[in-house]
């Protein structure tokens, strides 16, 4: 397994995939900076930093660039015959396996310090320290990085049974921006008011009544939707990118399951999966 890491290791800070997603978050967090500062616009330094998990609070931007660095990453072990030659001499298919996730989530975890990293070399500065308390940050710091290692588990899964650079590309790419929208339009759901403002036409003319909120979702679909944004790092992204997770330390537990059954239905599937 050591073996395997280290090589993984030394070809993922090597690779242009991994250069160029450093890149493109480095390049993030300075144009969040600078964007803000330029047009006046008051944030505290713990809201640019969760930018890096959602922009807006609307688009997961930590999974698009995991799809797209785990999918080219594994899908080039499979297109050079890597896999094939590791299996050759003698390495496991469960050993590959798990070694492949493991430098995915190290991969993940290096793109969000990189993107810390800045904001608080840059952000400290401009807008001044941190705002929430130190136990809710630390929390919150936590939960972004198993995301990380959530996605990482996730695409990893797709690239290895997939074994197609392209088509694990694309197929990632298009599932994390659909459950993106998803998990999007289930938290704005959530966020209707179940009192609103009423307008009804009487006579003519428009009377506002306050009543309840047809578009409110309550029972058990509330609890059903609140489920699924907590479970998908998409929908945890974006909670966190908002602030608007009604409790922050289930999230964790959320991302070590998805870890967990994500690997294990990759490992069965993959010690069966005929390598041509």
């Amino acid at each position: 397994m050591n073996k395997l890491l280290n090589a993984n290791l030394s070809r993922l800070f090597k690779s242009r995939v991994f250069l160029v997603c450093a890149g493109f978050m480095a390049v993030y967090a300075v144009v969040a900076c600078l964007f803000c500062s330029y047009y006046g616009i008051g944030v505290s330094v713990d809201v640019l930093l969760l930018s890096a998990y959602g922009l807006g609070g609307m688009i997961t931007v930590a999974g698009i660039v995991m799809a797209a660095l785990c999918s080219m990453f594994i899908g080039t072990e499979f297109s050079d015959g890597t896999i094939r030659n590791k299996l050759v001499v003698g390495h496991g298919r469960i050993q590959i396996y798990l070694a492949n996730f493991i430098t995915c989530a190290i991969a993940g975890i290096v793109l969000n310090l990189v993107y810390g990293i800045l904001i608080c070399a840059i952000g400290i500065p401009m807008f001044g320290g941190f705002q929430l308390e130190a136990g809710t940050l630390i929390c919150i710091i936590l939960d972004g990085l198993l995301i990380m290692v959530s996605y990482a588990a996730m695409f990893n899964l797709l690239a290895m049974l997939l074994a197609n650079k392209t088509t694990a590309s694309v197929i990632s790419l298009i599932g994390v921006v659909v459950v993106m929208c998803l998990c999007a339009y289930l938290i704005l759901r959530l966020s209707e008011p179940q009192i609103t403002d009423l307008y009804n036409l009487v006579d003519g003319e428009y009377v506002m009544t306050r009543g309840l909120n047809p578009y409110y979702i309550e029972g058990s679909k509330r609890t059903i939707s609140q489920f699924v944004i907590d479970l998908l790092p998409s929908g945890q992204s974006l909670q966190l990118s908002g602030l608007s997770a009604p409790y922050f330390w289930p999230l964790s537990l959320y991302s070590l399951g998805v870890v967990l059954a994500a690997n294990t239905v990759g490992i069965l599937a993959f010690r069966k999966k005929d390598l041509k």
